[in-house]
């Protein structure tokens, strides 16, 4: 028994080493059993050879197309595609608005209505949260706010990826459609009712759309400006949905991330970093002059909508058959 005793130590050390290297093995090396499929790869080319015919090719967009050949490398890397593909899906359609947006809100683009509506409801002493953030305003704000609005989809993001290292692959996947499903009904209400974000009405007024602007960064510009960055110029700049700012899609994404973290176990550590991270951002869209209030309301409408459709959705699914 003094022998087997002396051995467990060495056992033990051994154990996490031999799971990693498996672990590291499934993810780095190629399958030689997995069967083959053109479809996905197929797809990821179709995607790059389109958008160069369309015009307006970049870097990034053959990067997205080239995540197709995940799919032909190992389980691992198909299984990632597979779960993450709404994520992908997402950032196609919003690339693709670039070619149709000016033609789908021309005439339709609403300017006074909504800053009078919240003016009314939401003013104080006859001015918008917004009008009273462009006077007063402070460096550390500007810090906090500028840096919930550059990783707002990162924490989105990494969260679902917490649970795919965790094997909580069920979640992963309401993380990913939700996310599909939100931005969506976003985007059709960007051309059901294009709307004029605050900074917009600051710079040009309550007159007739112009369609001569492109998106700014508005008072996120003061967070470049106190670090000596161009992110938000950058960000923006590659934009074109203008009037897009019913509803908040930036409040929307931590609503849900918040409320799957109180239902997933596996998020447990996140539940009130994710509710300050959330107040944060409704925060910010307006004090950002991006959105007003109203829109702030109904990104957390639209994001429980989208996620009460999405687990129906899902608890449907999982019934097994009569």
């Amino acid at each position: 028994m003094p022998g087997t005793a002396s051995n467990l130590p060495t056992e033990l050390e051994r154990a996490p080493a031999s799971s990693w290297r498996s672990t590291a093995r499934e993810w780095l090396l190629p399958s030689l059993t997995m069967r083959r499929r053109l479809g996905p790869p197929a797809l990821g080319l179709a995607y790059i050879a389109a958008v160069a015919l369309l015009g307006g090719l970049r870097g990034d967009h053959v990067v997205v197309g080239l995540l197709g050949l995940l799919d032909l490398y190992n389980e691992k890397s198909r299984l990632f595609l597979r779960l993450f593909f709404p994520f992908i899906l997402t950032g196609v359609i919003f690339d693709s608005m670039r070619y149709f947006y000016w033609q789908g809100i021309a005439g339709r683009v609403h300017v006074a209505e909504p800053y009078l509506f919240e003016r009314d409801w939401f003013g104080i002493g006859g001015r918008t949260l917004n009008e009273i953030f462009l006077d007063h305003h402070w460096a550390a704000l500007d810090l906090a706010c500028g840096f919930a609005y550059l990783v707002y989809v990162g924490e989105y993001l990494a969260m679902a990826c917490v649970l795919f290292w965790r094997g909580r692959l069920s979640g992963v996947s309401t993380f990913a459609r939700s996310f599909l499903v939100v931005n969506v009904m976003g985007y059709v209400t960007y051309f059901v009712y294009a709307a004029a974000p605050p900074w917009y009405v600051t710079q040009y007024g309550l007159g007739p759309a112009r369609t001569d602007v492109h998106p700014a960064a508005a008072a996120a510009h003061r967070f470049d400006a106190l670090l000596g960055t161009r992110f938000f110029d950058e960000m923006y700049g590659r934009g074109v949905d203008v009037f897009g700012a019913y509803p908040s899609l930036h409040v929307a994404y931590p609503l849900i991330a918040v409320i799957l973290a109180f239902r997933l176990g596996e998020l447990r550590w996140a539940r009130w970093p994710a509710v300050a991270f959330f107040l944060l951002m409704c925060l910010s869209a307006v004090y950002l002059q991006h959105h007003y209030v109203t829109d702030v309301v109904l990104g957390v409408v639209y994001a429980v909508v989208a996620l009460a459709a999405v687990s129906a959705w899902e608890r449907r699914r999982s019934r097994p058959a009569a």
